[in-house]
């Protein structure tokens, strides 16, 4: 049977740090599937980034709030205002049309563009964020990517001489995150920079649409700052009576003919065989082939197997000398030699000198051990003057082997 060889030190390193980097590849690729920190003031999302507290404000303003989740077939009758703060919403070119078509009989469209990192996810993953869509539509798009947020926000500004001081009245310090958004078509510029626009208003039709970068003024964080507040609500009162309705967007599904809808639970396969940790492993599984490959390879002549020596048992010394013995016709030295031996043990384990006499030391041994007297005092006169016989030898021989057994209490 062959051995099998135990791997070196340097082989379970390889296969150590072979095993961290799956788990760590894994690890990362779950913390991608994480949603990106930025700002998406959902309805009910009362974290920093949530939309929870600007719901609560339109409501106590008198405004009916509504959330949208479904596909529809047709905007809202009572809509005033259209908000789409959520970068993640997505619905059909359909839809986005009949929204715009909406927009140009009157309607009010507040749109938070999508940062371009969610933009760019999106797209690797086949599809386009509705946002994102209707910016390219209305030819607008954010000039970075969204900030950290929960840094000290810079002010708004209203940077247009002719901007509608309605939406500013009661306004001193408004803020809101540092990014801007490139407008290629007529807009009026109610907030801005040096770089860009934070806040335009794009006239469509009888309608207009609010752009923004992001949709971080509208969030629970921004809130907390009462400016904004107060510019939000001058926002929403100017285009929306006091019983109108408000709707916030916060549609997920896409075009039935561009969605492959998967049910399949990810394996680790899946999590692995993902972009670059697939070039890893393709990687380290060719280094593998290659060291496999001149590893497993025979350099020079073979090396026999040395021969295995000769080993001597203590059962074949025994039948050795015992043969000696008996070519020798000397079985009665065998016997003196055992008998001294056995007479020493008893002496020793008795307590009695070695030229005691033979009942002191059968006595002293029987009461020990609990054999009989009469058969240990045989054994120490046989010990003596051993018998001829190889059969008889060989008897006493193992009565000896009891009565040591019983003094040295392996048994009684």
């Amino acid at each position: 049977m062959t051995r099998l060889r135990r791997p070196s030190g340097i082989e379970f390193t390889i296969g150590f740090l072979f095993v961290v980097a799956c788990v760590f590849g894994v690890a990362m690729q779950r913390a991608s599937q994480i949603e990106p920190l930025a700002p998406r003031a959902r309805f009910h999302d009362a974290s920093p980034l949530g939309g929870k507290g600007l719901r609560l404000l339109l409501a106590r303003l008198g405004y009916s709030v509504q959330r949208v989740d479904a596909p529809l077939q047709s905007v809202p009758k009572d809509a005033r205002v259209w908000m789409i703060l959520d970068p993640q919403t997505r619905f059909t070119r359909r839809e986005s049309k009949q929204l715009l078509a909406w927009v140009r009989t009157g309607g009010t469209l507040i749109l938070a563009c999508a940062p371009l990192d969610d933009a760019r996810l999106l797209e690797a993953d086949g599809g386009e964020l509705s946002s994102t869509r209707l910016a390219k539509v209305l030819n607008i798009a954010p000039s970075q990517s969204f900030s950290p947020p929960f840094l000290p926000l810079p002010e708004l500004q209203p940077l247009e001489p002719n901007a509608p001081a309605v939406y500013w009245t009661g306004v001193k310090n408004a803020k809101a995150s540092g990014d801007t958004l490139r407008v290629g078509r007529t807009a009026l510029e109610l907030a801005g920079n040096n770089v860009g626009s934070q806040l335009a208003r794009i006239e469509v039709g009888k309608g207009r649409v609010f752009a923004l970068p992001d949709a971080l003024l509208f969030t629970n964080y921004a809130l907390s700052k009462p400016d904004n507040a107060t510019l939000i609500s001058n926002l929403v009162r100017v285009h929306a009576a006091s019983n109108g309705a408000i709707y916030f967007d916060e549609r997920n599904h896409r075009d039935a003919q561009n969605t492959v809808v998967s049910t399949r639970t990810l394996s680790w396969f899946d999590y692995l065989w993902r972009v670059p940790l697939r070039y890893a492993l393709l990687q380290v599984l060719f280094a593998g082939v290659l060291w496999w490959a001149f590893a497993a390879r025979r350099l020079g002549a073979p090396v026999p197997i040395p021969t295995q020596q000769p080993v001597t048992r203590a059962s074949q010394f025994a039948l050795g000398m015992g043969s000696l013995f008996r070519k020798a016709n000397r079985p009665q030295a065998v016997a003196r030699v055992l008998g001294d031996n056995f007479r020493r043990e008893v002496a020793r384990r008795t307590g009695l000198p070695l030229d005691a006499e033979d009942e002191l030391l059968a006595e002293r041994a029987s009461r020990k051990t609990g054999l009989p007297a009469a058969m240990i005092d045989r054994l120490l006169l046989r010990a003596k003057a051993p018998d001829d016989r190889e059969s008889h030898i060989l008897s006493d021989t193992q009565e000896m082997e009891i009565v040591l057994r019983a003094l040295r209490g392996e048994y009684v």
